[in-house]
């Protein structure tokens, strides 16, 4: 197949942007001179920001610190299913008002976020709350509410729960979807 000059001046026309654009770029073209002309790309993976992983590991402490590892796994499941598994969507997730009963006070303006995190950082679980976030950004993360978007504790009757689907008791926190 002859590779026709035109096409390959206007492919550079466009991606000439984005290679300037450098590593700060959403993606970065690379043309490959073979026989036939290719682009490829890669997209990077979002990295989140330091606020962003305090702020999701706090909503794991103050939810369910005294749960254990089970109980944050859990709801570190229900903030990855609520946000389609895009960690750029996790500490928005945790900071839409009501949602979360712990950070009520901080949706609602009664209390900072920079509080909310200090008081999360005193915990002695707190580290293994980082780890968990970090866990929940990788492929590999294994759900173990099988699909959950809710929960509440154990026994409360709560009207919302009528209409979904248990999945899993985890400690004392039941799990719907």
């Amino acid at each position: 197949m002859k590779t026709e000059p035109g096409l390959l001046a206007a492919l550079a026309v466009l991606c000439l942007p984005l290679i300037a654009g450098g590593a700060d770029g959403y993606f970065i073209p690379r043309i490959v001179t073979d026989e036939p002309p290719t682009v490829s790309f890669e997209i990077p993976r979002y990295a989140m920001t330091a606020i962003e992983r305090d702020t999701v590991a706090a909503c794991l402490v103050l939810e369910a610190a005294s749960q254990g590892q089970p109980g944050m796994r859990g709801v570190m499941a229900v903030i990855r299913n609520r946000a389609r598994g895009l960690p750029e969507l996790f500490a928005p997730t945790v900071l839409r008002e009501r949602q979360f009963s712990a950070f009520n006070p901080i949706t609602s303006g009664r209390e900072t976020l920079t509080h909310a995190i200090a008081r999360a950082q005193h915990d002695r679980t707190w580290e293994v709350a980082v780890a968990i976030v970090d866990q929940a950004l990788a492929d590999t993360w294994n759900d173990p509410t099988g699909g959950a978007t809710h929960y509440t504790r154990s026994g409360e009757n709560i009207r919302w729960t009528h209409v979904l689907a248990k999945t899993v008791t985890i400690g004392a926190h039941s799990f719907y979807r």
